[in-house]
């Protein structure tokens, strides 16, 4: 398999990270909570962070630009065209998943351990630096 293969599966693997990610939080939004009490403290909790907005609203809304960010990340591996770009990409990789390690379910960890381990076989496979 060549570098680029490796570059699609991280892109793509990146990009149904994010995707499940947006569809995960809109189907919990839709669906009956089962932590109606936590909610309710999330909503009463008010945050004065610059605007009063409740702790709910900053969580639904960081969730959010998170789940756009995943995949606009993926969108950017499948775009790269330098070995530079595989390099950062990995290093923020290796950064996203050291992350999830720590707080995510086994299937981000496994979604973004695939990811990662693309990237870097990838950057093996890239014999030279490609300039633009």
């Amino acid at each position: 398999m060549t570098n680029k293969t490796f570059q699609k599966i991280a892109g793509i693997t990146m990009i149904l990270t994010g995707s499940g990610h947006l569809i995960t939080h809109f189907i919990f939004e839709l669906s009956e909570n089962p932590f109606p009490e936590l909610r309710a403290l999330m909503e009463g909790s008010i945050s004065e962070l610059g605007s009063n907005i409740s702790v709910l609203d900053f969580h639904n809304g960081f969730s959010l630009t998170m789940g756009i960010l995943l995949l606009a990340f993926g969108i950017h591996i499948l775009r790269s065209k330098t070995k530079n770009d595989l390099l950062i990409q990995s290093i923020l990789g290796g950064i996203i998943l050291t992350i999830a390690l720590l707080y995510f379910p086994e299937f981000v960890i496994a979604l973004l351990s695939i990811s990662f381990i693309s990237l870097l076989i990838s950057i093996f496979k890239t014999k030279e630096i490609q300039h633009t």
